[in-house]
């Protein structure tokens, strides 16, 4: 298996009887959750690179979180991404994803470019050295190791192809409540979409 157990019995790590990865936590850890990352300094129940695949048997799990990740994949690498995720999760077992969502970074800059380079100035802070919409689109394509930027069709069809049903979902909104208030990007930051993924047998 790639990756190391860093610290806790992963046993151990249950929330409502229901056992919940968290992929790529940084330091805004899950309580009862088994929080992965590969940055030790935040000091993650598992150290692993998420691009390598998961340390984790097959079906063993009932919930993965992840945010902003598979937009820092080329395409080929979602895809071995989304399909480690199918493998860990149980039947029905539900993956939530954010990501930027590329529609609307265009639509905002087709439309309102000013409320564009305020978005950024505002959540992103750094600084233009042009200060205009076309430089906010440009920087927001590559921003943060973007590699492969998503509207709701491709993504809608990659998770089908990797054997999952993609919902979307608004922010902090899920059917299932373990899920719902976790989401640290809203339409108040970013332009992010958000997906319960369910696992399809």
């Amino acid at each position: 298996m790639i990756g190391c157990v860093w610290r806790g019995a992963l046993q151990g790590e249950k929330l409502n009887d229901k056992t919940c990865i968290n992929l790529g936590s940084g330091h805004w850890k899950f309580e009862g959750w088994i929080n992965i990352d590969l940055d030790l300094g935040s000091r993650p129940e598992v150290c692993a690179d998420l691009g390598a695949g998961l340390p984790f048997r097959d079906a063993c799990a009932d919930l993965m979180h992840n945010e902003d990740f598979i937009d820092q994949l080329d395409l080929d690498g979602a895809r071995r991404f989304l399909r480690e995720c199918h493998r860990i999760l149980k039947p029905g077992g539900v993956l939530r994803t954010l990501m930027p969502d590329l529609a609307k970074l265009a639509k905002l800059y087709r439309e309102d470019p000013a409320g564009l380079v305020a978005l950024w100035e505002t959540h992103v802070g750094i600084p233009l050295e042009t200060g205009t919409a076309g430089e906010v689109f440009n920087l927001g394509m590559r921003f943060a190791g973007h590699r492969f930027m998503y509207d709701h069709e491709t993504f809608v069809r990659l998770s089908r192809d990797c054997g999952f049903d993609a919902r979307p979902r608004s922010f902090n909104q899920s059917d299932v409540p373990e899920l719902r208030n976790r989401d640290l990007r809203g339409p108040h930051n970013s332009v992010s979409m958000h997906y319960d993924c369910y696992r399809l047998v």
